[in-house]
């Protein structure tokens, strides 16, 4: 266990264990902390042990390191704490900041996602447009742990990234990056920037998102 603890509750991790029990797929989390600057990194290392301890699936590899480091650089970490999820999915999914909170459940979903062979839930007809895509592509969606519409947001992003390589999507807790909270102008959330150029506030529907993502990429 990591030094400073997040005890989760024993009830919250057994259904937990019976949600990985549909698990078809090896998840590694790559999880990337630095002890001389990062808020909350012990809490959140601690956090992703006792989650991933729910399955045999379920791997951690953690990393204490700088972001210039070379497995930091694979998974282009730019920031601590940070979690990237490997699995099934295409694109790139990473956590910056502690999933805590509504976030958790975002967690939780993610890593399902990742560790099952199942077809995304979306409907077909985005699917199909987010299939398409062929440039680079980075949706960040700034979040609170308090927000219970953020998950939705986190989540429907996070689809689109198991679509296509070519996307890379970002759970960022604002209150612990808040310099990068003033450089999107964050005042509400949850609040998806896509290639910092266009915004979204809310958790809109995935036809919304994927206009947004559109409109983005012209």
């Amino acid at each position: 266990m990591s030094e400073t603890q997040v005890r989760i509750e024993e009830k919250i991790l057994n259904e937990v264990r019976q949600m990985f029990d549909g698990l078809t797929s090896n998840v590694t989390l790559h999880m990337f902390t630095n002890k001389n600057h990062c808020l909350l990194c012990n809490e959140t290392l601690s956090l992703a042990e006792q989650v991933a301890n729910q399955s045999d699936l379920v791997t951690l590899d953690h990393c204490e390191c700088e972001i210039t480091s070379e497995k930091a650089q694979q998974w282009k970490i730019e920031r601590h704490p940070a979690i990237a999820i490997e699995g099934t999915g295409k694109g790139l999914i990473r956590f910056f900041g502690i999933p805590s909170g509504y976030e958790f459940g975002s967690l939780i979903e993610s890593i399902i996602m990742a560790g099952t062979d199942g077809s995304i839930d979306l409907d077909p007809s985005v699917v199909e447009e987010i299939q398409k895509i062929d440039r680079p592509l980075h949706l960040q969606v700034f979040v609170t742990p308090t927000c219970p519409y953020c998950p939705r947001a986190v989540l429907t992003a996070f689809k689109f990234a198991m679509l296509n390589e070519n996307i890379t999507a970002d759970m960022i807790e604002a209150t612990e990056f808040q310099e990068l909270s003033m450089q999107y102008q964050v005042q509400g959330v949850p609040k998806t920037v896509i290639n910092d150029k266009v915004d979204v506030v809310g958790a809109v529907p995935e036809q919304m998102l994927l206009a947004k993502v559109k409109e983005a990429l012209e």
